[in-house]
């Protein structure tokens, strides 16, 4: 992938954003604007929005030492998660929703409706969406011809280096 001329500063200083500021990145046909990334916040957490239309899950995936949040702003999003200890459950969240999938448990989601999520992560996370991302400077959806889809061989192969580990043959449940 190419590297994005970022606008972030990439040291833990002051700084602040407009709405359609931020790194932004294609993948699937969700748009990722990247706010705040481990340099930023010295390696503590990430912070990014991600919208899209409503589509298809992401693939089901686990991370090994990665926190993430779900928070929808607007739209819907289906939200599974099954932390393999006795937890397995389906929600479709709407604005002000919010699930958490704390490290290890297994999870998907999908935009059910044109919608924007506001995503927490412990930091590093976004490094997975520089590595097999498509960068971009269009705010908003991607328009179909935008789409980035990445080979599973090569999203498996970075993941594995990014803590998202995916899970073939999960099925997810209503």
């Amino acid at each position: 992938m190419s590297d994005i001329v970022s606008a972030l500063p990439g040291t833990p200083a002051p700084y602040m954003l407009d709405e359609a500021d931020g790194d932004k990145i294609v993948m699937f046909d969700q748009l990722f604007t990247l706010l705040a990334t481990s340099p930023e916040t010295s390696d503590e957490f990430d912070a990014f929005f991600s919208d899209g239309p409503a589509g298809r899950p992401v693939p089901p995936h686990f991370h090994a030492k990665t926190h993430e949040t779900f928070f929808v702003v607007e739209g819907e999003i289906q939200l599974w998660i099954d932390d393999r200890a006795g937890f397995r459950e389906t929600r479709l969240l709407q604005p002000g929703g919010f699930g958490y999938v704390p490290r290890g448990a297994v999870h998907s989601y999908r935009m059910t409706k044109p919608s924007r999520i506001f995503g927490v992560t412990s930091a590093g996370f976004t490094d997975f969406f520089r590595a097999v991302g498509k960068p971009t400077d269009v705010a908003g959806s991607p328009t179909p011809e935008n789409i980035h889809v990445p080979e599973f061989a090569l999203m498996a192969a970075k993941g594995a280096e990014h803590d998202v580990n995916f899970i073939d043959g999960f099925e997810l449940w209503d």
